[in-house]
């Protein structure tokens, strides 16, 4: 990693103005969560494999922000080398601008790749300039030149792959209609007839459409930009129509939709009257404008053809969880060897098998022991651990299917465990179970729900850092706003909940050095009831597999905790078992799903 330092750094004196500091954030054009090869520039640049992170190149040094749930990872991959691990939200650590202001000075210049400029890049420029938001120029990013495309000899071209239409049978809506009610919606909140408007984010632009990609990895969307123009009252998509199927192209010449290649787009982003969704601020004006998008409220709310995709896609993972659990219980039992990374190749095999199966949601979560305390860990060759006939395998994944996406944890005891371990595991399905059972009126709040995951834990003198729950995409992202659940307060977590939106339920604790347990659902929002005081909601708990009964404490639940154990696993029982081919898939799911009480 040195000597891509060396590198950028000569690079850097190449240029015009040459930049006091070089900003690489983990970004792309499209503000996606993850980022295509093409666009993985700090991490080729840092070595540093996390999915967020802020890197600052100087002259002399080199430092590198990433969250809580990355700190772990993060120190192991810097280990040898240039670059400081710059602990975000830590006590005593500078925020990046601050960091520039003192390390550089507050007549700092500063460079970054115009495709990966963000709102992170610009409050650097804002803190050394306070009044560059009214200038119509900007002298303190001094090149938006892109230096990986000079240095990384061996850079990925940019991803073209599939378009395809989505299955009609769990899109709920045709594309005419989806552009018809967009039209009207902008027109009716946006004043000047002049203005364009662009949508960069790919889930917004894949769901208006009903199409589907597989331009980056995890997620079933396609690079693109949809401007619509007011005075003509037209779209146009901007993508790589090459790889687009003739029955996608015959989708969207239906609807009236324009298709151009991706690349032309870039003189429209830097035209005045262009409105952003979700800025690509580098290929515009550091003052670009915005609008209120609608689309992704929309999208947050599922229709009855996407709810029951939803359901679907449970079902068949559901199936795939049960035979994988078997089959690593059967190991256990047998004293096989398994590493983590057996762990995530044999589930994703699982699923494989299932109909309508593409891809992972997102990187398996496989932690054994004390890597389960890294809530992001992510096994590799180097950090493979193999699991041994005791303690807890804290297991997070998903699939992508064609009728919809899955997130699921469960903790599993691969053997005895510690007392400590069954009273944290415990305290953490408490805290899902009470989630899961809140009946409260619409509209109420991501912030005012996380306290339910938190009660039990907060009374023994336990917490966790990260959310309680997010949206998932209807086959599209698997984590997908605009609500939440956590109880820091954020404009998501503001957000009040609706019928029809999806969320999960994934509160955890973490030992560091010893254990992590998280427990997870994926919820629907469904009607409750209407009273005097008003319209309720509850959840339907879409997931569909057992959890281990094996690592609770029983004495600790209440009889209503252990009747909600029970009715979940009656439900999981009956949805399963039919789809289950194997006599020993069979027999396994009826001894996993069995009534507490006839197990006392």
């Amino acid at each position: 990693m040195n000597e891509r330092l060396k590198l950028l750094r000569q690079w850097m004196t190449t240029q015009p103005t040459a930049p006091d500091a070089y900003i690489i954030p983990t970004a792309d054009p499209h503000n996606s969560e993850y980022v295509a090869p093409h666009w993985a520039c700090r991490e080729w640049i840092t070595g540093f494999t996390g999915s967020a992170g802020l890197a600052i190149v100087t002259q002399k040094e080199a430092v590198l922000w990433t969250d809580s749930r990355y700190w772990l990872q993060a120190e192991e991959q810097l280990k040898d080398s240039e670059f400081q691990l710059m602990r975000e939200g830590a006590e005593g650590v500078a925020s990046p601008e601050d960091w520039v202001l003192k390390h550089v000075g507050c007549d700092a210049k500063i460079g970054a790749p115009a495709e990966l400029i963000n709102e992170a890049v610009l409050q650097i420029a804002y803190a050394i300039d306070e009044e560059l938001i009214f200038r119509p120029d900007d002298a303190v990013i001094v090149t938006r030149a892109d230096a990986f495309d000079t240095i990384w000899t061996d850079r990925p071209a940019l991803p073209a792959a599939p378009i395809v239409p989505q299955d009609a049978r769990y899109t709920g809506c045709d594309v005419k209609t989806k552009l018809e009610r967009l039209e009207k919606e902008l027109t009716r909140s946006n004043s000047c007839e002049d203005d364009m408007f662009v949508f960069n984010d790919l889930s917004d632009i894949a769901w208006l459409l009903n199409l589907r990609g597989a331009d980056i990895a995890y997620n079933p969307v396609f690079l693109g930009y949809l401007v619509y123009d007011r005075c003509l009252h037209h779209f146009s998509l901007f993508t790589h129509d090459d790889t687009m199927t003739p029955e996608a192209i015959a989708q969207l010449r239906e609807a009236d939709v324009t298709i151009s290649p991706y690349a032309d787009v870039v003189p429209l982003l830097r035209m005045p009257q262009m409105r952003f969704s979700n800025g690509p601020f580098g290929l515009t004006s550091i003052n670009y404008r915005t609008f209120e998008n609608p689309v992704p409220r929309w999208r947050a709310q599922k229709d009855e053809a996407e709810m029951e995709g939803f359901r679907q896609a449970m079902l068949n993972d559901g199936v795939a969880m049960v035979r994988f659990l078997r089959w690593l219980d059967e190991q256990m039992q047998a004293g096989a060897t398994v590493t983590e990374m057996d762990i995530d190749r044999q589930l994703t095999a699982f699923r494989a098998e299932q109909p309508g199966f593409e891809q992972p949601s997102f990187a398996t979560i496989a932690a054994y022991g004390a890597h389960g305390a890294i809530v992001h860990y992510e096994a590799d060759e180097k950090s493979n651990a193999t699991l041994q006939p005791h303690g807890l395998l804290l297991l997070d994944s998903g699939g992508q299917y064609a009728s919809g996406t899955t997130d699921i944890t469960r903790t599993i005891a691969l053997g005895p465990l510690t007392d400590e371990e069954r009273h944290v595991n415990t305290l953490v399905m408490k805290g899902h179970l009470r989630l899961a059972s809140l009946h409260f009126p619409v509209g109420t709040k991501g912030l005012q729900l996380d306290l339910a995951a938190r009660i039990d834990m907060w009374a023994a003198g336990y917490d966790f850092g990260h959310g309680t729950g997010h949206g998932v995409g209807a086959h599209l992202c698997v984590h997908e706003g605009p609500q939440q659940i956590r109880k820091d307060e954020r404009s998501a977590t503001l957000i009040g909940f609706r019928s029809g939106m999806t969320i999960t339920d994934e509160p955890g604790i973490y030992v560091t050095g010893k254990f992590g347990v998280r427990i997870e659902n994926t919820l629907l929002c469904v009607p409750d009831r209407t009273t005097d005081y008003g319209s309720f909601l509850r959840f339907e708990v879409l997931t569909l597999c057992p959890y281990d009964l094996r690592a609770l404490d029983l004495s600790l639940l209440s009889p209503r905790e252990i009747e909600q154990i029970n009715t979940y696993h009656r439900h999981v029982r009956e949805m399963l078992l039919p789809h289950l081919t194997s006599e020993a898939d069979q027999r396994w799911l009826a001894y996993a799903t069995a009534a507490i009480e006839e197990e006392n």
